[in-house]
């Protein structure tokens, strides 16, 4: 994935983070995961792959974008991932999902 295609797919990223080389590497790393990530709604009462990758993987950014995060600390967060992917590809992307996950996002009672 490109940095083009992270951020038109998430614009919840925010401006300033966009010409990071760090974000592109984050972007061409966990490309795949990032690619079926969706943001999940607040009534879910069990997560998709796609869930738990947005969590892990966008929702640190998301809490920095609105300013509850110190733009080092998500950096600094973006870093140990791409260092985790670097260290062992296949095994760190598998161990971002936890066990259990649903195969579709499921929504709770009168969640529409």
């Amino acid at each position: 994935m490109t940095i083009d295609e992270l951020t038109t797919r998430f614009p919840e990223i925010p401006a300033d983070l966009r010409d990071e080389p760090l974000l592109a590497e984050f972007a061409e790393a966990f490309g795949p995961q990032l690619a079926i990530a969706e943001k999940p709604v607040a009534c879910t009462v069990e997560q998709s792959a796609g869930n738990a990758f947005y969590m892990k993987l966008i929702n640190p950014i998301g809490i920095y974008a609105i300013g509850l995060a110190k733009r080092e600390a998500v950096l600094g967060q973006i870093q140990a991932l791409v260092e985790g992917f670097r260290a062992d590809p296949e095994g760190y992307a598998a161990s971002l999902l936890p066990g259990g996950v649903s195969p579709v996002q499921v929504r709770g009672p009168g969640c529409e």
